[in-house]
C-alpha cells in the first residue's frame, strides 16, 4: 500500500512548515503510523531555497521537547510535486491562495491533493473560520518568543491532523 503522503508549506521554508513536519513526523510516529505516512514540507518563494532550518525554530523545537538533528533543505513547492501529496497544510490564507491557484492549472484528471490549512484542525477553532483568521504568523522578524509561541500554537494542530491522515488511510 502507498503511504499518505502529508505536506506542510510555509514562505520560505525554512521555520514554520519544517517545524511542521518534524511536530507530524512525532507525532505518527508516536502512533504506530510512520512507517504508513510521509511527511515533506515545502515554501510557495523561492528565496530560501537551499537554506536549512532556522536556528531560532531548531531551539524553539528542542525547547518544546522534540529531539536534534532537524535534516531539512528548503525547498518550493511547484505543481508537479504539488500533485503527488495527498493533504497539504498551508500555514496562511496567502499560502492556500498559492496553492490553490497551483491546482487550477493542473491537466484534467490529474489527482489533486486536499488542501487544508493548519490550524483548521486546531480544537476550538470554528467551523466557520476565514483562512484569514486562523493563519499560523510568520514569526521570522521577531525574536526567539515569538517562534516558541508559533511552536505551541502549531502543536495544537498536531492531533487533529492526526486523526484526518488516519483517515486518509483507512480510505485506501
Amino acid at each position: 500500500m502507498d503511504p499518505v503522503r502529508v505536506l506542510t508549506v510555509c514562505t520560505g521554508n525554512v521555520c514554520r512548515s519544517p517545524a511542521a513536519a518534524v511536530m507530524l513526523r512525532a507525532a505518527l510516529e508516536e502512533e504506530g503510523l510512520g512507517a504508513r505516512v510521509e511527511v515533506g514540507s515545502a515554501g510557495t518563494s523561492w528565496e530560501a531555497e537551499g537554506m536549512p532550518m532556522d536556528d531560532r525554530t531548531e531551539l524553539a523545537l528542542e525547547c518544546a521537547g522534540y529531539a536534534r538533528p532537524f535534516v531539512h533543505t528548503a525547498r518550493t513547492t511547484h505543481l508537479t510535486d504539488l500533485l503527488t501529496w495527498d493533504l497539504v497544510l498551508p500555514m496562511t490564507a496567502d499560502h492556500a491562495q498559492r496553492l490553490a491557484r497551483m491546482v487550477d492549472q493542473a491537466p484534467d484528471g490529474a489527482a489533486v491533493p486536499e488542501i487544508r490549512m493548519w490550524r483548521r484542525f486546531e480544537p476550538g477553532v470554528p467551523a466557520d473560520a476565514k483562512p484569514t483568521e486562523i493563519s499560523v504568523e510568520d514569526p521570522w522578524y521577531e525574536g526567539q518568543n515569538a517562534f516558541d509561541r508559533t511552536i505551541r500554537r502549531m502543536r495544537r494542530s498536531v492531533p487533529g491532523i492526526v486523526v484526518r491522515v488516519r483517515e486518509l488511510l483507512d480510505e485506501r
